[in-house]
């Protein structure tokens, strides 16, 4: 809704602070219309998103599948490759599927305007001081607090080494994988669900197919069928533990998918065997602390943007990213002022 004083075409856009929901920027009309696939993503761009995900992912990421598994060849150039598997083939499934995916589904329902406001999203790091610091500590401070606590011991590093090798890989991992994966699940299917759901419904949605997406990943190494089911519900559990942390990180970072980019590229970083807390501490309590740790996080960010779960908010967030497309200045409404980019997420 835009409120314009009279005779005053030049007026900024108002948000109104009741719980009427502002309409999410329309897909273009020539869009809709056509016909074929474009018009079925500009129609229902999360269902084709989806197609396009797993109709190119699935087989890309089945090559070294088959590859290790002997019944291809070219076992000896994956295993000289600089990357393990795993990682190939999560850059595969991110760089030709998911990323093209997210884009063209924007392009078809929202047009060129939209993909530029999905790359804004992407990018926007002005989302203050406070949030920067809160992203960028605590999950793995309080991941080695937590190991301490359950049994783990500190292991000497030389602390130079450790941090420059530590912020060299979260650089390579964001800016290859992490930042294009979520540009599609936070920034398009997320983002979608969460105009017709709140916050952790969406999450939840989101959850299933991202657990789907990561299931070729259990096919690299020896597997049963057992072990395959049991691989698809711990990938969707997954899910179901980060994916609620994307919504409300966005809804505190002001629509940023670049903020929880970051927190997922942590994630990994604190999760792995050769990340922050494997590196710092010798046991394995930091692995079972860090469920604690996200658990805690979402709550805590729950707590912080509790008045910014629901559809009406995120109706304001879309329509506050198209009036800055077009370059219109925005005013926000009173319940947006604790959003402001310079706000500490204390």
């Amino acid at each position: 809704m835009t409120t314009r004083l009279p005779g005053d075409a030049s007026a900024s856009p108002r948000f109104p602070d009741g719980p009427d929901p502002v309409e999410p920027p329309r897909p273009r009309r020539d869009g809709r219309d056509a016909s074929g696939f474009r018009g079925l993503a500009a129609r229902r761009p999360a269902a084709a998103f989806l197609v396009l995900v797993f109709s190119i992912g699935y087989p890309l990421m089945a090559v070294p599948v088959l590859v290790l598994h002997g019944v291809v060849p070219g076992e000896d150039l994956l295993e000289g490759l600089p990357r393990d598997p795993d990682e190939l083939s999560g850059l595969v499934l991110t760089v030709f599927a998911l990323l093209p995916s997210a884009v063209y589904v924007t392009w078809a329902a929202e047009g060129r305007e939209g993909v530029r406001r999905l790359f804004r999203r992407a990018f926007r790091w002005d989302f203050g001081v406070g949030w920067w610091v809160f992203i960028l500590t605590a999950m793995p401070a309080l991941t080695v607090v937590a190991g301490l606590l359950l049994g783990d011991s500190l292991r000497p590093v030389h602390p130079g080494a450790f941090l420059l090798t530590q912020a060299g890989q979260l650089l390579v991992n964001l800016l290859l994988v992490n930042l294009w994966e979520e540009t599609a699940w936070a920034g398009v299917l997320q983002t979608r669900l969460e105009r017709r759901h709140n916050v952790f419904v969406a999450a939840l949605l989101t959850a299933v197919p991202f657990g789907f997406a990561h299931w070729p990943l259990a096919f690299l190494g020896e597997f049963t069928a057992t072990s395959a089911v049991v691989s698809l519900g711990a990938y969707i559990v997954l899910g179901v533990l980060v994916r609620p942390l994307a919504g409300l990180t966005m809804r505190g970072t002001r629509d940023s998918v670049l903020a929880f980019a970051l927190v997922h590229t942590l994630f990994n970083r604190t999760n792995n065997p050769d990340g922050i807390p494997g590196t710092l501490l010798d046991g394995n309590g930091n692995g079972y602390g860090l469920v604690g740790v996200v658990l805690l996080l979402t709550v805590t960010v729950a707590l912080i943007v509790r008045r910014r779960l629901g559809t009406a908010y995120r109706s304001r967030l879309d329509q506050q990213s198209a009036a800055s497309t077009a370059g219109a200045p925005v005013v926000r409404s009173a319940l947006e002022q604790d959003a402001a980019p310079t706000r500490s997420p204390h």
